[in-house]
């Protein structure tokens, strides 16, 4: 991408549990998504982008920083996220933007702006250390948060939920601060984070997006469980914490399952669409770069596997688009990139100076680097560490056998070449690689203890009369007080009525 000179305005919108093969944009030729779809094809589309952790709170909070879970001490979705590691919102915030979150962000701890100036809702899950993992307990038992197969055999419509209720306040309070943007006189660019737990578990579109897909034939999983020799130790260890091992869907049930998913992901897209609309309609579009990404992927049935935290494409790839045509010429990017380095290309467009990291500016030419992807919370006892460079995907897990995939000749990734003589030469590099990044035997004993402090810690704050960090967004005072007619004409954005109204 090349920038021109002017700040843009930046609207980042973030699906949840969105998986690039699950975009019309990204060769799925069945789902229906054709916001997203515009936006990629008149766009900057990375067809390799990667999360930097297949799980939600440590995802986000790397890319927020730019920085690897690891390096943060993100490990999972009971890790406290600290408040004094700087993150894009500060960064733009310092260079003058004004900083706007709205929805999902899965912040742990008691800092739930983290850089923003104002957050519109509060999250839809808990920002407490709940969901600490135990790499001690034994591998059938199961803690009460874990992802639950139910979700696959519910998979259904349903009139509203919990989901429905938060990603429909989170497209009104993104609207609603579009007008107030329209209407803002100080002179400030804006970043706007609008943030959606769909097409996340459990699977369950309204009527309407569900009845889109009447008729039209669901693809089934590229590789079924069947298909697959031997699962590796990885996917095991998920299977069995899911209770996929003793509970497995049949070719119906997976397939309804995959239906809602793609019904999930056209609410999205058709949330997405009105983002873009509003940004028409109020004349902001010419001056903003949309860029549009997920935390991590979800498996679908694939090798037998739902959900996320595996390192394989379906999981750990997603979607990437940066629309802004007055600045970027249409392009498909196939250099693997991953999201730490939404942070590098934020600062760039806002023009504040860069910060060190191991992330890199997308503005400009892009030069070959490894793409790194860890697994540290629940489902593994031993840190799992995967590389990404050029066509090949290395997996690195202590007590496992290594994984050595060419992802351009076996995109399904098939075929282990770790023990093939032929690609020994590449496994050599890619283990140096891993070994020059990390000392693996430290990172374990970090994050064991790390979660033996925590659990010390959620017991207590849970005892006695427990004080919840979510954040409560203050009510808006700018209704009518006081002038009535001042009130009144400040909140008005006038619009010419189309020919024929």
């Amino acid at each position: 991408m090349t920038s021109a000179t002017r700040r843009p305005n930046i609207v980042l919108i973030q699906a949840d549990q969105l998986a690039a093969a699950a975009l019309g944009a990204y060769g799925n030729a069945v789902v229906k998504s054709p916001h997203l779809d515009a936006l990629a094809a008149d766009g900057v589309t990375f067809d390799r982008a990667y999360c930097n952790s297949p799980l939600c709170a440590p995802s986000r909070a790397s890319m927020m920083t730019g920085l690897l879970p690891s390096q943060i001490g993100a490990y999972d979705n009971g890790s406290d996220f600290p408040a004094s590691i700087p993150t894009f919102a500060h960064h733009l915030r310092s260079a003058g933007y004004a900083t706007t979150l709205v929805g999902r962000m899965h912040f742990i701890g008691p800092d739930q702006l983290h850089g923003f100036e104002e957050r519109l809702t509060t999250d839809v899950y808990p920002a407490g250390l709940d969901m600490v993992p135990d790499w001690d307990l034994p591998g059938e038992e199961r803690l009460p948060w874990y992802h639950d197969a139910g979700s696959v055999f519910t998979a259904g419509t349903s009139r509203a939920t919990v989901q429905q209720d938060f990603d429909d306040e989170v497209l009104f309070r993104t609207l609603r601060h579009l007008n107030d943007r329209a209407r803002a006189d100080d002179g400030r660019p804006f970043l706007l984070v609008s943030s959606f737990i769909h097409p996340h578990d459990p699977y369950e579109p309204p009527v309407e997006h569900w009845n889109r897909y009447e008729g039209v034939e669901i693809d089934a999983p590229r590789v079924s469980a069947e298909a697959v020799e031997q699962l590796d130790p990885h996917s095991v260890r998920l299977q069995q914490m899911s209770g996929f091992d003793v509970k497995v869907p049949d070719a119906d049930q997976v397939q309804r399952a995959r239906r809602a998913y793609y019904a999930c992901v056209s609410y999205v897209d058709d949330h997405v669409g009105r983002i873009v609309q509003r940004l028409d309609e109020l004349g902001l579009r010419q001056d903003t770069v949309i860029i549009v990404t997920s935390d991590h992927g979800d498996m679908l049935g694939e090798r037998g596997l739902w959900y996320k935290m595996s390192p394989f494409e379906q999981s750990s790839r997603v979607p990437l688009i940066v629309n802004a045509p007055s600045r970027f010429a249409t392009r498909r990017v196939d250099e693997p990139v991953s999201l730490i380095d939404v942070l590098p290309t934020l600062v760039d467009l806002a023009g504040a100076a860069q910060v060190a990291g191991p992330g890199r500016s997308l503005v400009g030419d892009l030069e070959a680097r490894p793409v790194v992807i860890e697994y540290l919370a629940e489902g593994t006892t031993r840190p799992h560490v995967t590389v990404v460079q050029g066509r090949f995907k290395y997996v690195r897990c202590p007590g496992d056998p290594d994984q050595l995939f060419d992802v351009e000749a076996d995109p399904d990734e098939l075929t282990n070449l770790a023990d093939d003589p032929a690609h020994a030469g590449v496994l050599g590099e890619l283990r140096a690689e891993v070994a020059a990044r990390y000392d693996l035997t430290a990172l374990e004993r970090d994050v064991r203890q790390s979660q033996a402090r925590r659990r010390v810690v959620h017991r207590a704050l849970t005892s006695g009369a427990p004080t919840a960090w979510d954040h409560q967004p203050p009510v808006r005072p700018d209704y009518v007080r006081g002038d009535f007619w001042t009130a009144l004409e400040r909140g008005r954005l006038t619009a010419t009525p189309s020919t024929g109204s």
